[in-house]
């Protein structure tokens, strides 16, 4: 961020909108401790999780905020509409979510499971 703020620095950015850069970081940053909270649950309820669950997981928590990112170069990735890189990104949106979702839903059932 500190590059961009500079006069001179201000041409090299031209067109990159930071405020949606730093929407994908934090939404980095909040999977990611979703992640680890997914990982607490597995340690106290002892779960071996599938690979297809772990793996669901972990790449629905980095593809979720492309979004943001699409979105810092111009390209509105909350719309399947448009061009078809634009209808692209947006669905990587949309099967991220569905990724977490059902990483989720196995984890808790499992979770229940184990506890009752």
């Amino acid at each position: 961020m500190l590059i961009p703020l500079q006069p001179w620095g201000k041409k090299a950015f031209r067109g990159v909108n930071f405020k949606q850069l730093l929407a994908a970081h934090l939404d980095w940053v909040m999977l990611g401790l979703m992640q680890g909270l997914a990982a607490g649950l597995i340690a106290v309820f002892l779960l071996s999780p599938s690979a297809l669950i772990v793996a669901l997981m972990i790449l629905g928590g980095w593809l979720n905020p492309l979004p943001y990112l699409f979105r810092a170069f111009g390209i509105n990735a909350f719309a399947l509409t448009g061009s078809l890189t634009q209808r692209v990104a947006a669905s990587l949106g949309g099967i991220s979510s569905t990724m977490i979702i059902l990483a989720w839903t196995a984890l808790l059932a499992s979770a229940w499971q184990a506890w009752t």
